[in-house]
């Protein structure tokens, strides 16, 4: 009988979301415009705690496919990079093939959020941004909404250079049916 009222005084589990599936962005219902990617899929494989995302992104000319992982239970991974700040003039993606970002990822409730720092070397300075990502399904698992925040980091050098706030991007994608 005690074994069966510490069960019954345990609260149960959430269920996890599963964002496992193939999503395509709806720019009417985000804030990217039409400055965003062309319409590719995003691919998901979501085996908690590993999350596996593929996307398609253009670039010189081409599409390329890149494979980002993550863990919901906080340990840490490493990414290619996709922000890239600098003052350079020169876009070339390329100059960047290389370059890897470090996150961290967990639950928070029902969202999946990823901070990520970006450094960038910008009047001599350094100055260094924390980027949240914040994932989000829908109750009835067809739409999955990502929220994304970039936060200049206090620079402590004594600069007086202060970048303006950036707004927080909405991308909402919506499921391709199977």
């Amino acid at each position: 009988m005690t074994s069966a009222l510490a069960q019954a005084k345990q609260k149960p589990t959430k269920i996890k979301p599963d964002f496992t599936g193939t999503w395509l962005l709806d720019r009417a219902k985000g804030n990217v415009g039409s400055s965003a990617t062309p319409d590719q899929p995003l691919k998901i494989a979501h085996h908690d705690p590993e999350l596996k995302i593929s996307r398609m992104i253009p670039g010189n000319g081409q599409v390329t496919a890149h494979d980002f992982v993550y863990y919901t239970d906080g340990r840490g991974e490493t990414n290619p990079t996709l922000v890239a700040l600098s003052t350079s003039t020169d876009v070339n993606r390329s100059d960047h093939d290389n370059d890897i970002s470090k996150s961290r990822t967990t639950w928070s409730g029902n969202k999946l959020v990823t901070r990520s720092t970006v450094r960038s070397l910008i009047g001599g300075h350094l100055l260094e941004f924390e980027i949240i990502d914040a994932w989000k399904l829908s109750a009835d698992g067809k739409s999955l909404t990502q929220n994304s925040r970039t936060v200049f980091q206090q620079d402590t050098s004594g600069a007086i250079f202060v970048p303006g706030a950036e707004p927080e991007i909405k991308r909402v994608f919506n499921r391709v049916p199977d």
